[in-house]
């Protein structure tokens, strides 16, 4: 039979027939694709996942025994399908884990590493998949902990320090018996960052144990931290408090000073032994400025150079002022009775002031 390709009938049916077939192939072809992504739709894809840094769980009984060998972490490769090893990265149900090794005993034995808490559907294999131990027996002492400090390279000249104070002076610790009959010191070094110290030192450092070359053991410390506080005690001396006036007087009026009633007479210094050594008494600067009637003012110790501390660190000094009759710069005879007059109205002053002090 022959087809009139002039006939548009003709045409138009091959047309549709193609445009039909075209659409069939495209979406099956979707289709696909769509089965391919979505493991549901009747197929199941395959995948592999590595998670590493993975903490390894001692299997042994701890107060008996000591284990060394096993490393912190391990690697494991895990294979399955891809939905359920998606909910076991997501859960982190698993871990890695060494056969009871209480059944072994003590010696040097080569054991697998091996994963639990993971579905029957995952296949895996853990770097390293061996591991040679030693199982010991456990031995537990207590040491005294002794400080390492050298104070002659971080104090200042004239300091020294003091016995020092542990938060704990005996620590806890335990090994394998061959490790803990290696111990030759336990200590704390204390090093700090400063060299010319002149105050207290107080410092958390790890407790170290080491052997008689001063290498570190393999052995459990409890408590692993202390807090230790060495006090720095410099050269003390006690010298003589002189006052000395400062300042600017009022014009026409005269000033005495004198140390408040029950003040000390001297003052404890603390600092370099050169500097403490070159005084032979300690002078208080009164600043008079202003005052124009008896007051008893507190004035602080002012430290010079190489002097740390002293005791007290303040004083009451009383400032005795006396007004000049007709503006006489010279002083009124003692034996005239206005002059007693004035000491004894002073002294009614200093002696209220004391009373509301």
């Amino acid at each position: 039979m022959k087809f009139n390709m002039d006939n548009p009938w003709i045409i138009r049916l091959i047309a549709l027939l193609l445009s039909v077939i075209l659409f069939s192939f495209v979406s099956l072809e979707n289709q696909s694709r769509i089965r391919s992504t979505n493991p549901t739709d009747g197929a199941s894809i395959t995948s592999s996942e590595v998670v590493t840094n993975l903490p390894i769980d001692i299997n042994i009984d701890r107060d008996n025994y000591f284990v060394s060998g096993i490393p912190e972490t391990a690697t494991i490769r895990l294979e399955g399908p891809q939905a359920v090893l998606t909910q076991t990265l997501a859960t982190q149900s698993y871990n890695i884990v060494t056969p009871d090794l209480n059944e072994l005993g003590p010696g040097r034995h080569t054991i697998p590493l091996e994963a639990e808490g993971l579905s029957s559907q995952l296949s895996y294999s853990i770097m390293p998949a061996e591991v040679t131990v030693d199982i010991e027996e456990k031995i537990v002492e207590e040491h005294d902990v002794r400080v390492e400090f050298n104070e002659s390279a971080h104090l200042e000249d004239g300091y020294t320090a003091g016995e020092p104070l542990l938060s704990n002076e005996v620590v806890t610790i335990s090994g394998a018996a061959s490790t803990m009959d290696m111990i030759s010191d336990v200590m704390v070094i204390v090093m700090p960052e400063s060299s010319d110290i002149v105050s207290d030192i107080e410092m958390t450092l790890n407790v170290l144990v080491v052997d008689e070359a001063g290498e570190p053991l393999n052995v459990n410390i409890s408590p692993q931290q202390i807090d230790v506080l060495i006090p720095v005690e410099g050269t003390q001396r006690t010298l003589p408090i002189v006052l000395e006036q400062v300042g600017t007087p009022r014009e026409g009026y005269e000033y005495t000073l004198e140390l408040a009633q029950g003040e000390p007479e001297n003052v404890i210094i603390t600092g370099e032994s050169d500097a403490i050594e070159a005084f032979t008494n300690f002078s208080v600067q009164v600043d008079i400025s202003g005052i124009t009637e008896s007051t008893i003012r507190t004035v602080p110790i002012v430290l010079p150079d190489g002097v740390s501390e002293s005791d007290p660190e303040e004083i009451d000094v009383l400032i005795r002022v006396r007004q000049l009759s007709n503006g006489e710069e010279d002083l009124l005879d003692p034996g005239d009775g206005s002059a007693n007059e004035d000491k004894d109205e002073d002294d009614e002053v200093v002696n209220n002031m004391s009373d509301q002090n």
